[in-house]
């Protein structure tokens, strides 16, 4: 899991514009040697001090496109690039993505739902386009409550393809072995 903040990225970067230096190479040829998915932040960064540009899912696509043999997983969905991030995944077979960190802290799901409507069915659209065979369930607890962000995944993906989400994707992703029945996890 890469997750890029000021101080790994300026050590990683030095002189280049993304995380394809020698170091990231090498990081990259050991997942694919391995076959191990690449976990990546995407999206809107925590802090004021970390840079956006790096953020970008449009940084993932070059990763992806020089890397064919990596699997990578878009953390956040590029949050809030929603559009380039479901361009992303929809241009390269080889990127996946979770929904964590979508929301933060204590959550009314209902009223976030109706007062951040246009976000919500922007990304219900986005995730529809896409179809659901490449989006996990990620939360970035402990900001988050988890029985919240759960519903309010459960709101944002159709019943019929909960079960690839909440577990069956994540599974086949990283190779657990085990398939998701909704009441938790069960040997194949």
């Amino acid at each position: 899991y890469i997750h890029y903040n000021v101080e790994n990225m300026a050590a990683l970067m030095k002189n280049c514009d993304i995380a394809l230096t020698a170091a990231g190479s090498t990081v990259y040829e050991l997942a694919a040697a391995y076959d191990k998915p690449v976990a990546v932040h995407m999206g809107e960064t925590a802090g004021p001090s970390a840079y956006l540009k790096y953020a970008h899912p449009l940084t993932l696509d070059e990763a992806a496109v020089k890397h064919p043999r990596v699997r990578f997983v878009m953390c956040h969905f590029g949050n809030p690039w929603l559009n380039d991030g479901a361009a992303v995944i929809s241009k390269n077979p080889n990127v996946s993505a979770d929904l964590s960190g979508l929301l933060e802290g204590q959550i009314d799901v209902d009223a976030f739902v109706e007062e951040k409507r246009g976000y919500v069915e922007a990304l219900k659209t986005w995730l529809g386009y896409l179809g659901y065979s490449r989006i996990m369930f990620g939360t970035d607890w402990p900001l988050v409550n988890l029985e919240q962000y759960i519903r309010f995944v459960e709101y944002l993906v159709p019943e019929k393809y909960q079960e690839a989400v909440f577990g069956g994707n994540a599974a086949e992703l990283y190779g657990f072995g085990k398939v998701w029945d909704m009441g938790g996890f069960q040997a194949v």
